[in-house]
């Protein structure tokens, strides 16, 4: 049986695969097509709304922003446990959200 995270997952880099805008109090929203196929580009434009649009609460936020390309899951990790010392197990929960936001094509490990 594996543990999650495990040394070679902590040792990936998130990098910010969509755009993001910034929301209210700080926060930030992320935009990502409806369709993200080129393939199939041409129903984005009949799209009335081709964009989801996925609003992070404060611990998000601080996630998304640590994935600036050059910090590796371990980093980000360590940077949202010192953003909020009163949570517990951060590294976990960061991991997990960052696999999350991996397989939502949100960011890429690389």
């Amino acid at each position: 049986m594996t543990v999650f995270p495990d040394d070679a997952f902590l040792a990936l880099v998130p990098v910010q695969a969509l755009s993001a805008e910034p929301g209210e109090g700080g926060t930030v929203v992320l935009i990502r097509p409806k369709v993200l196929s080129p393939r199939w580009g041409w129903l984005v434009r009949l799209m009335a709304k081709p964009n989801y649009r996925v609003k992070l609460d404060a611990r998000g936020t601080a996630v998304w922003q640590a994935c600036d390309g050059s910090r590796t899951v371990r980093q980000v990790a360590e940077a949202v446990a010192a953003a909020f010392p009163e949570e517990a197990d951060t590294t976990l929960r960061t991991a997990l959200f960052l696999r999350e936001l991996a397989l939502g094509r949100f960011i890429r490990l690389a």
